[in-house]
């Protein structure tokens, strides 16, 4: 198990790395950010990208001779040996639109592997590095495979977010709004437009004591979701969705006033959230609960059940990728 690897998606980045890091650090933000993953000694894969969309002139080489400089200063700072190398023969990252590659190497505190990169079609930089130990002799073979398993612009209808053990897929044009990481519940919150459309994916661990408590999912979650829920006056009902056996929420606010604006705009042609549609399932092999809810217009409630099948009850397991 300790051998395996696992696929992580953020903000349009999706890449192959050891499922034994975690992440340490993320970015809310789409156009510029930052992630970092780590084991217990030290951050172990670091990834920054940056949105270039207003640039008259994109030159990624100048920004890696800013950051080498900076590392470098760094390292003498702290009395540390460095040694530098660029232009490296290393690896291309997944994708196809990958310009001004250049990769790099640098050792100090630890023997690092890199690369940086611009994708004319996501419209931004990316610069990454992979830290191992001090003469460790597989740091080029790990950073060699992260790279080549990288896209930093997703293809596909659906882009794929995984943080701790949640792991989940999103329309793209759906944006970030809510990351709680909290002891034995993470919860990733995404709206579209201005009028209030949001899905919602949450995973509640412990779940054994919870149901022992409870006794009942379904009243369970409904607990759980009391302060959202409570405007709504909803139905339950158990559906299944592939193989999974799920509880099914479904209903309209009770608020006449809410209603009514609905139906004044959609004289303009525009529609208000004000359904709620949510699936809950229990995984006894993850010990875990799972929620899709999604707040949308009335008759448009489909989008919950299609991204069910796409929120996995743990992550799924990878053997590590070839050289």
């Amino acid at each position: 198990m300790t051998d395996m690897w696992r696929k992580f998606g953020w903000q349009r980045l999706t890449f192959l790395a050891p499922a034994a890091w975690y992440l340490t650090k993320i970015s809310i933000e789409r156009g510029s950010g930052e992630l970092w993953l780590s084991d217990p000694q030290m951050p172990r894969l670091q990834v920054k990208w940056t949105d270039v969309t207003r640039e008259k002139k994109v030159n990624p080489k100048a920004t890696l001779t800013s950051y080498l400089t900076q590392i470098e200063r760094a390292a003498k700072r702290n009395r540390l040996n460095f040694e530098m190398e660029r232009d490296v023969r290393l690896a291309k990252p997944a994708q196809d639109d990958v310009s001004s590659l250049e990769c790099f190497r640098w050792q100090a505190e630890t023997e690092t592997y890199g690369a940086i990169w611009y994708s004319p079609h996501a419209q931004r930089v990316t610069l990454v590095q992979i830290n191992s130990p001090p003469h460790d002799p597989g740091a080029r073979s790990l950073a060699r495979r992260i790279l080549a398993s990288m896209h930093d612009d997703t293809p596909g209808p659906r882009e794929l977010w995984t943080v701790q053990d949640l792991s989940c897929e999103v329309p793209p044009d759906f944006n970030l709004t809510t990351n709680a990481l909290q002891t034995g519940q993470t919860e990733l919150g995404f709206t579209r437009g201005r009028l209030g459309e949001k899905i919602s994916f949450v995973r509640f661990g412990l779940a054994s004591i919870a149901l022992e408590r409870a006794g009942d999912l379904g009243d369970w979650i409904d607990q759980q979701r009391f302060k959202l829920w409570h405007t709504f006056r909803l139905t339950r009902d158990q559906v299944t969705i592939g193989e999974r056996e799920v509880v099914r929420f479904h209903g309209l606010r009770v608020s006449y006033k809410e209603r009514l604006r609905h139906r004044l705009y959609g004289l303009f042609g525009q529609r208000l959230p004000i359904a709620l549609t949510a699936y809950c399932w229990h995984s006894e092999e993850a010990n875990a609960i799972s929620l899709v809810e999604y707040l949308h217009a009335p008759n448009h409630g489909d989008l919950a059940e299609e991204l069910v099948p796409y929120m996995l009850d743990q992550p799924a397991l990878v053997k590590p990728p070839r050289e």
